[in-house]
C-alpha cells in the first residue's frame, strides 16, 4: 500500500484539483468515509448516542461538519460541534461547510469560540456527558509543532473522558492532531485515537513513534478518487515511493511440484568466533525454516568444533579456507558472529570481495568489516548487479551509525531519508531495523514494516532475520519481495512468540513460527503447476 509525504498529499490535491474535478467533492466523499466509520461505532452503543465534533477552520474541520451534517439524518443521534477557532478566518472549503452547518442549530448543538473562552477554553462538560464519541478534525498532515495551549487542554480533557470508560471512543480524521505527518513526532498532548481514519492513503509519519501510539487501528476513507500514482511519479520533486508491508502486499511465488534441494537454494554463512557461536547457528535456524534446500556454515578450522556441538543435524558445517566453488541458486551471509579483531575484519573483508554469482547479506560484524571501505561495497555491489545479483545490509541503528558516520541522533531524525541516500549512493539494498524496519533500495522505493514488538530487542533476533533474507533470495521471488517476505515473517513470528511464550521468548522460538507465517501468505500453499 502506498503511503504520502505531507507534501505528497498536496501535489495530489493541486493534481485532482488540475482535472477540474470540484474539490468540494473530495470534501463531501471524505466527510462521508467518516459518517460510515462513526455510524458503525453508534450503532454498537449502549450509552448516550451523542457524537462530539471537535473542528478546526482547515480543511480537517470541513471534513468533520460534512460528517456532522450527515449524522443529522440517523434517528435518535445528537451530533455536536465544537469550533476551535474563528469560522470566518477558516479555509474557503471549510467556510463552505459552515454555511450549511450553521444553519442546522435545530439539530446540531454547536458551541464556538466565545461559549468556549466562557467555560476556561473547556468543553462544556454537559456536552461530554451525552456524548459516546468524539471525533477529531482539529489539524491535519501539515501540522507541526507543539499545540496551541487551548487545544491542548480540550485533548487533555478527552483523554480524561475517555479513560473513565471502555464504551467511551475516540477517533481522529487523517491523522491525530499534534502528529507531525512526516516525522511521526508529537506533541505531549496530541489527541490519542482508537481509531484513525486516514484518508486516500495512511501519511508517513503514523508509522514511527511517538505518533503510533496516537493511532490506536487504522482504516482507510475514500476522497472519491483512486490514488493517482502518476501525478506523484511526474511531479518534479524527487521524493521516494513510500509503500506499507503489510500482509495483505505479499505473495509468495508457488513452488514447483519436482522441486529438491537443489533448486530450493542454498545459504552460506560465513561467521562464528570465540563467545559468539550461536549467532551464525541462528541465522543458519533462520534459513532452514523459511524454506532453503540447504544451509552451511563456514567458519575457522578452530571454531567448527564448537559450531557442531551447538548446529541442529540439517546444518552443514566447513572449514571456510577450505571452500573453492559454491553452489548455484545460492546467497551468501556474511557477518553473524564474524569477529570484530583486525584478522577477523579482514576474513570477512575477503569473502566480500571474493563472492561471485550469488546474492550477499551483510550483517553484524559484515557490516562493521565493510564500513572501513564503503569504495569496495559500492564497488561489488556495481559488479554482482551485472548478473541482477544483489548485496542487502541488515543495520540496526548503531550499525547504520558506523556505516554512515552520523550519530544515533542525527539518524533518528530522518531515518527513511538517511537509509534512501545510502542505499541509492551505494547501489545496496538497507534493512533498517526498527519500529518501523525501513526497507531502502537503490533506486528509489521505501517499504515500511510494522509489526514486531520490543520484546524482539534480545541479541540473536537479527541473525535469523539475516538467514531469513539469505533463503527467500533463492526461492524465485524478485528481489523486493523476499526481502519483504522475510521481513514481514520475521517481525510476525515475533509477535505470534509474544502470544505464545509472553516476554522473553527467544529468536529460536521466532525462527520456530516462521512456516506459521508463511503459511498465511498467498501463493505460499500452493504448488505450482507443471
Amino acid at each position: 500500500m502506498r503511503l504520502l509525504t505531507p507534501k505528497q498529499v498536496n501535489i495530489v490535491d493541486q493534481y485532482i484539483e488540475s482535472l477540474g474535478l470540484p474539490v468540494s467533492h473530495l470534501m463531501e466523499q471524505a466527510g462521508r468515509s467518516v459518517f460510515e466509520v462513526v455510524h458503525r461505532y453508534i450503532q454498537e452503543i449502549k450509552g448516550p448516542k451523542g457524537v462530539l465534533f471537535l473542528s478546526g477552520i482547515g480543511n480537517n474541520g470541513g471534513d468533520a461538519l460534512v460528517a456532522a451534517r450527515l449524522l443529522t439524518e440517523v434517528p435518535e443521534v445528537t451530533p455536536y460541534v465544537v469550533v476551535c477557532g474563528n469560522p470566518e478566518e477558516g479555509s474557503p472549503l471549510f467556510q463552505q461547510q459552515w454555511k450549511v452547518v450553521h444553519t442546522l442549530e435545530d439539530t446540531i448543538t454547536i458551541v464556538i469560540d466565545e461559549m468556549m473562552q466562557s467555560n476556561r477554553n473547556l468543553i462544556p462538560s454537559h456536552i461530554l456527558q451525552n456524548v459516546s464519541l468524539v471525533v477529531d478534525g482539529v489539524f491535519g498532515t501539515g501540522f507541526h509543532g507543539e499545540l496551541p495551549k487551548r487545544i491542548r487542554s480540550m485533548f487533555e480533557q478527552c483523554r480524561e473522558w475517555r479513560s473513565y470508560s471502555d464504551t467511551r471512543t475516540c477517533i481522529a480524521i487523517d491523522i491525530p492532531s499534534g502528529v507531525n505527518g512526516l516525522t511521526g513526532s508529537a506533541d505531549i498532548s496530541s489527541f490519542k485515537a482508537d481509531e484513525t481514519i486516514t484518508l486516500l492513503a495512511p501519511k508517513v509519519g503514523m508509522f514511527f513513534y511517538p505518533a503510533r501510539q496516537c493511532v490506536g487501528h487504522m482504516s482507510i476513507g475514500s476522497i472519491g478518487y483512486p490514488f493517482p500514482h502518476h501525478a506523484l511519479r511526474k511531479s518534479d520533486h524527487n521524493w521516494p515511493e513510500l509503500y506499507w508491508n503489510n500482509a495483505d502486499s505479499l505473495n509468495v511465488e508457488p513452488r514447483s511440484p519436482i522441486a529438491h534441494k537443489g533448486t530450493n537454494g542454498h545459504v552460506y554463512i560465513v561467521g562464528g568466533s570465540p563467545g559468539i557461536y550461536g549467532a551464525p547457528i541462528l541465522s543458519a535456524e533462520g534459513a532452514l525454516r523459511s524454506g532453503a534446500g540447504k544451509v552451511t556454515i563456514l567458519s575457522g578450522i578452530n571454531e567448527l568444533d564448537a559450531l557442531r556441538s551447538l548446529s541442529r543435524p540439517e546444518m552443514m558445517i566447513c572449514d571456510s579456507s577450505d571452500v573453492e566453488q559454491l553452489d548455484g541458486n545460492s546467497t551468501v551471509v556474511i557477518g553473524p558472529g564474524g569477529g570484530r579483531s583486525n584478522s577477523e575484519k579482514k576474513h570477512l573483508l575477503q569473502w566480500i570481495q571474493s563472492v561471485t554469482g550469488n546474492h550477499m547479506v551483510l550483517d553484524a560484524d559484515g557490516l562493521i568489516a565493510i564500513a572501513s571501505d564503503l569504495l569496495l561495497l559500492k564497488y561489488r555491489a556495481y559488479e554482482l548487479g551485472k548478473d541482477d545479483y544483489i548485496i542487502v545490509l541488515t543495520p540496526h541503528l548503531g550499525e547504520f551509525s558506523v556505516l554512515t558516520g552520523k550519530s544515533i541522533e542525527e539518524l533518528n531524525k530522518d531515518p527513511i531519508g538517511y537509509a534512501n541516500e545510502f542505499a541509492k549512493e551505494h547501489g545496496v539494498y538497507v534493512v533498517l531495523k526498527g519500529q518501523p524496519t525501513i526497507l531502502a533500495t537503490p533506486f528509489g522505493k521505501i517499504y515500511l514494516t510494522t509489526r514486531g514488538n520490543p520484546y524482539m530487542g534480545t541479541g540473536g533476533m537479527g541473525d535469523v532475520l539475516a538467514g531469513i533474507i539469505g533463503s527467500m533470495l533463492n526461492q524465485d521471488q524478485n528481489p523486493i519481495d523476499a526481502i519483504n517476505i522475510a521481513i514481514y515473517a520475521h517481525s510476525r513470528a515475533g509477535d505470534l512468540a509474544l502470544d505464545d511464550c509472553g516476554p522473553g521468548f527467544t529468536p529460536t522460538e521466532v525462527a520456530q513460527r516462521i512456516g506459521r507465517v508463511l503459511r498465511t501468505i498467498e501463493g505460499c500453499n500452493q504448488i505450482q503447476p507443471l
